[in-house]
């Protein structure tokens, strides 16, 4: 049941929820701590959904915090020292192997020119085409029978464990360079990385990561001097050249294209890393809202208007499922992010600060002395979204004023909503 709210009684109702478009409805009992009465009320929470086709407000939110969370790893603050930024750092980006041959534009704007040739299964794999950047048949392959789709998205699958083994033996690789046993790594040098992943338009992920090294004693503290960002670039290369993970169907290898950035060197371009890398914190895989939620059904899937290649990773995640080899994959939940399992960011405990201490931060900050206190274990669900349906439009046009201001008052260009 709706009810028919005033403006004013709607805009209090968006801020009450942090500005939300699909807030959590709770039902509970506040206690009045100076007159100690007890009442029930609805009380709306934000959803703090990162996917910014989900909700506008909470997502910029949670993009400004990875951007702290990455950024503080690289020049210190909160609680961060500033002399982290000394330390040997490398900025890397590990891609996905080929799977065949897909429509790509180049820097010159073409796809696969060249003589007329076909595959085994007649279908030409040159592409004479110059796609734009909006083209949704960037990413397609160019013979949907050479593809191999199934070996795709158990590589999304198992991309996540791809890197943690690639981490670990990355400091095995350390250990030997510093000549002492691996279990003892910890007392010499510590690794701690940051990892965020992004999907490509032919929906395979890649992974733009944060290496530093750090030394044994507190936390932050610098590390040995022999080793270098030099040193660690020679180390990890070798390492994503040369190392896999066994997989169900056989080795789970990196791409070739393998990108590694000194860091170190960046002085204030940084920021420019986190702001980066804190872009993709708010995309569903393909920034639609397509493959934003979980399919409950197959048909769901076929229903959905998007790119072919990208419904048919959907589709085919969907039904490896039936393969009993591939049970502990769950590709059938994950069929909206074709196959991928892992979390957007990921990071080593010592990396930075965490997201729950800046949420902790911002609940004090935010707190009001004057309000009621809730009664802990008294609140129930209620629903989603508010009583009012003309509430979720007022949110996201009042979110979209907040930016412009903010925007405007840092003197920056005015970004075009379709552009970020």
């Amino acid at each position: 049941m709706t009810h028919r709210k005033s403006t004013h009684e709607l805009v209090k109702d968006i801020q009450r929820a942090g500005g939300c478009s699909h807030p959590i409805r709770l039902r509970g009992e506040f206690v009045n701590a100076v007159i100690g009465e007890v009442n029930e009320r609805p009380l709306l929470v934000a959803c703090k959904d990162r996917r910014a086709v989900l909700c506008p407000s909470c997502s910029y939110l949670y993009k400004a915090d990875a951007w702290i969370v990455v950024s503080t790893g690289l020049i210190g603050g909160k609680g961060v020292p500033a002399s982290i930024s000394d330390h040997p750092r490398l900025f890397l980006t590990l891609t996905a192997p080929t799977f065949g041959m897909v429509h790509v534009r180049k820097s010159d704007g073409s796809c696969h020119p060249g003589p007329l040739r076909f595959c085994p299964h007649g279908r030409s794999v040159a592409c004479s085409r110059r796609h734009d950047d909006v083209d949704a048949e960037i990413g397609s392959p160019l013979c949907d029978f050479c593809y191999r789709i199934a070996d795709a998205v158990i590589w999304n699958a198992e991309s996540s464990r791809l890197w943690n083994r690639t981490y670990e033996q990355t400091r095995r690789k350390l250990a030997i360079t510093l000549g002492v046993p691996f279990e003892e790594l910890s007392r010499h040098v510590r690794l701690n990385y940051l990892k965020v992943a992004e999907f490509q338009r032919r929906g395979l992920v890649h992974f733009h990561v944060v290496l530093r090294l750090d030394g044994p004693g507190e936390p932050f503290s610098p590390p040995p001097p022999e080793l270098t960002a030099e040193h660690l670039a020679n180390i990890i290369g070798g390492v994503v050249r040369e190392f896999s993970v066994m997989g169900p169907r056989g080795a789970v290898p990196w791409g070739k294209q393998f990108h590694v950035a000194d860091a170190s060197t960046l002085n204030r371009d940084d920021l420019r890393i986190a702001a980066y890398v804190a872009k993709y914190a708010t995309k569903s895989a393909d920034g639609s809202l397509d493959f934003a939620r979980r399919f409950n059904s197959r048909s769901e899937i076929l229903t959905i208007n998007a790119a072919t290649h990208l419904r048919q990773l959907a589709l085919t995640s969907w039904d490896l499922a039936q393969d009993v080899s591939l049970g502990e994959l769950n590709t059938r939940k994950h069929a909206h992010s074709f196959g991928f399992r892992g979390q957007l960011i990921t990071k080593s405990r010592n990396y930075s600060t965490r997201f729950q201490d800046l949420r902790d931060a911002r609940a004090v900050h935010m707190k009001s002395p004057h309000s009621d206190d809730p009664v802990e274990g008294s609140f129930s669900y209620d629903g989603r979204g508010y009583d009012d349906p003309r509430a979720t439009a007022i949110a996201e046009f009042l979110h979209q004023l907040s930016v412009e201001a903010r925007t405007a008052a840092k003197g920056e260009p005015e970004v075009a909503k379709g552009d970020e």
